[in-house]
């Protein structure tokens, strides 16, 4: 299979994922769940209007409350499932009236007949679609009156004197009226998650959450495209086999002369020694992320409270998710922003005029926007921006928390380092037409698609429609990080693979063509396993349960052909300066195809992920995925790079090897001692209790969760302590011996290197 028809595959594949991704959109919008423009009782009086609704839901976002829990099923794991409990609650206050009504008791006074048809009768409140399209009305019954009624009062409860069983302070909403708001909101949520679709016969989130009591069971849709899943995967595995032995897609000679050992006797360019102060900032952004997830941990057991009260007081569950999602954003994409920084010259053969001045100012908004857009986050959720929160506070959607002020200038970021790489490695790319060449291209392109579909997180707003909000943050969230993440992620080792002198550039480009055509096609259409319940058309279980099961197969494959190159180098007993960054390279792909596939494709066939949805099997997935990939693979960029920036005779191995183990360790026992056996747990409940069980407090103050969760210590302390502080320590120690930035503007790099690329 030749070169041009592999870069023709992979084209074509990303431009038909796109379309289908796109079109579905569009089509979705016919389909949306209403706000409706009043809310009435029997008698036509009105209870709230859409304006209400939708404060409660800026109220939702401006407190950070998608880090502190979920609506259908999207949020943090360890708070509330706000729709699910609001569902319930509505569901128990029906049961009451209707009892009362019927027998003169409450529900749980009547004897199991008795309840049996009032359980048919609670349905029938529930499942019929009272709204009125052409007066934009929705009726509620006497009984879902008395429903809203309850579902004000427990929120009103517990945002105002909080809850410390699921780790609530004392007003974390602040007001009275928005209490009131977020009650609507979460009314409103309970109503479109149990009310059935015009003309169908499941609700408008396809029946999630699970609650056998409201009649929420899977479609006929779930179980039938969960089946399709299993055969697409199975299908595609066969051809996957084939074509790597048909055409030798792991094969080739490797290209002999390592382009890395040079690099490490190479002085520096101004651009080059600027960069090593980004490695710096990474290493402590990432000891404060794991910090606060241990703090996250000891929350999970202990809500509210802390060896020291005062962290508790201050610092609520939804700052510290909050913290511990951006941190990891900005250590990953700022480690990924460094080293294209480090190898463009490199690539391109030349320092190019003003480069360090250029590397300069991103660093100094890189700073800017971290410091600034972390800060802006704790005061919105402390109350204290009025209406600019969602400008400057925290926007309340997870993993893009920051205000749109930062995410705006986040953007620009993006874009300027986009041009300052693209300023260094374009001077290849003009004097040069072959493999190589093709390669860079191919890196090139891959980080445009990163800043580009960073992008698509601009396309909804203040007000947009939940489902539609969603659509757009599932292109950031999954998209750019799972597919677009995995591009560049693939480019990049590309690159490092041929710098090492592991593989030809043909192999490489070979190998990440395949990969690419095959990520394209099964990761963007396989975005639709995130929409399967949270509003959209039903059609997106069918794309999502056959495309994301195909996700696992394409990604193993270049880091196994560096792999046995690597062997080889070993066999003939040849010194190999790049060893740990190759070792956390292979963990990396280790982790990818255990945790982004086996464990992606196990909870996103359709069937299990109607139980599955909003547990710690997400949570599982979550951390092998991206810790355990694009963690492992940011920290082989920054020890590659710099083994580069670093003088040679003060480069140490064996501390590097403590914190390989202790940081894949560490992962290991968190993920199949603790997350993995909750996770299946709390599965278990939702299948026989429903998902408002299995989000209880009852639930995380079971003996075994308690257990699990206390040895989560163990873990943590062993990633923070043997992983994350052996790293901080070699790089804060070995800052000092940078090499000499000798190399001038202008002059030729390639000729210090004594190559010609």
């Amino acid at each position: 299979m030749s070169l041009r028809t592999l870069k023709w595959a992979a084209i074509l594949c990303f431009i038909a994922g796109m379309a289908v991704l796109l079109g579905g959109g569009i089509a979705m919008k016919k389909e949306l769940p209403p706000y409706p423009g009043k809310v009435v009782d029997p008698s036509g009086n009105v209870l709230f209007q859409k304006s209400d609704i939708l404060a409660g839901q800026d109220v939702y976002q401006r407190y950070g409350l998608m880090d502190h829990g979920a609506v259908w099923g999207h949020g943090s794991q360890r708070g509330p499932e706000f729709s699910a409990t609001s569902l319930h609650i509505m569901a128990e206050s029906i049961g009451d009236y209707l009892g009362r009504k019927d027998y003169g008791k409450p529900y749980n006074a009547l004897d199991d007949i008795q309840k049996g048809i009032i359980d048919v009768k609670i349905k029938h409140e529930i499942k019929p679609n009272r709204y009125d399209a052409a007066k934009d009305t929705l009726t509620l019954t006497a009984a879902q009156v008395e429903g809203l009624k309850r579902v004000k009062q427990h929120w009103e409860k517990t945002f105002k004197e909080g809850e410390q069983r699921y780790g609530f302070l004392p007003d974390t909403v602040r007001t009275q009226e928005q209490r009131l708001q977020i009650s609507r909101f979460f009314f409103w949520t309970a109503w479109v998650a149990s009310t059935l679709r015009p003309g169908e016969d499941y609700s408008y989130t396809n029946n999630w959450p699970p609650d056998k009591m409201v009649g929420n069971v899977p479609s006929t849709q779930t179980y039938f495209y969960s089946m399709a899943g299993i055969v697409a995967l199975l299908l595609v595995l066969g051809l996957f086999v084939y074509w790597i032995h048909r055409y030798g897609i792991w094969y080739g000679e490797a290209k002999g002369v390592a382009l890395a050992e040079k690099m490490i006797d190479m002085p520096l360019t101004p651009s080059q020694f600027k960069a090593a102060k980004f490695f710096v900032v990474v290493i402590l952004l990432f000891l404060v992320q794991t910090l606060v997830g241990g703090l996250l941990a000891h929350y999970t057991i202990h809500p509210g409270s802390f060896f020291l009260p005062l962290v508790a007081k201050i610092i609520p569950y939804s700052w510290a998710k909050t913290w511990h999602l951006q941190l990891m954003v900005f250590w990953i994409a700022t480690t990924w922003m460094a080293s294209a920084i480090y190898l463009a010259p490199i690539i391109g053969g030349k320092e190019p005029a003003k480069q360090g001045l250029l590397v300069q100012l991103l660093f100094a908004a890189v700073l800017l926007v971290a410091v600034g857009s972390l800060t802006g986050e704790v005061l919105g959720i402390k109350g204290l921006l009025g209406e600019w929160w969602f400008w400057f506070g925290h926007q309340g959607w997870e993993f893009l928390e920051l205000g749109r002020l930062w995410q705006i200038l986040l953007f620009v970021g993006l874009i300027f380092w986009l041009l300052i790489v693209y300023r260094a490695v374009g001077n290849h790319l003009k004097r040069h037409k072959d493999e190589f060449s093709a390669l860079i291209w191919f890196y090139v392109f891959s980080a445009v698609l990163v800043v580009a579909f960073y992008g698509f997180g601009l396309f909804y707003g203040q007000g947009s429609h939940l489902t539609m909000a969603d659509y757009w943050r599932w292109f950031v969230v999954h998209l750019w990080v799972e597919s677009i993440f995995e591009f560049f992620g693939i480019a990049v080792i590309a690159l490092l693979m041929v710098a090492m002198g592991l593989v030809t550039a043909k192999a490489a480009l070979r190998v990440a063509y395949f990969t690419a055509a095959l990520t394209f096609i099964s990761g963007i259409i396989g975005t639709a396993h995130h929409y399967y319940w949270y509003g959209g058309a039903s059609f997106w279980i069918g794309w999502g349960a056959i495309f994301s099961s195909m996700e696992p197969v394409p990604l193993i494959t270049l880091v196994v052909r560096g792999l046995m190159e690597f062997k080889e180098i070993q066999k003939e007993g040849r010194q190999f300066s790049y060893k740990w960054p190759m070792y956390f390279l292979v963990a990396a792909s280790f982790w990818n195809f255990l945790g982004a596939g086996i464990f992606g494709f196990l909870i996103n066939l359709p069937i299990i992920n109607f139980y599955e949805h909003g547990t710690y099997l997400t949570m599982h997935h979550g951390h092998t995925a991206m810790f355990g990939t694009y963690g492992m693979l940011s920290v082989a960029l920054l020890l590659f790079s710099w083994r580069g920036l670093v003088d040679k005779a003060h480069w140490k191995d064996g501390i590097l090897k403590l914190s390989f183990w202790g940081l894949n360790g560490g992962l290991f026992l968190m993920a199949f001692v603790t997350l993995l056996p909750v996770g299946a747990m709390q599965a278990w409940t939702s299948f026989k209790d429903g998902m408002w069980v299995a989000r209880s407090a009852d639930f995380f103050e079971r003996d075994a969760v308690v257990f699990l969760g206390t040895f989560r210590a163990l873990p943590d302390t062993i990633i923070i302590v043997l992983g994350v502080l052996p790293l901080v320590y070699f790089l804060i120690t070995t800052y000092p011996h940078l090499k000499a930035a000798e190399i001038k503007e202008g002059e030729s790099v390639w000729e210090r290197l004594g190559i010609e690329l």
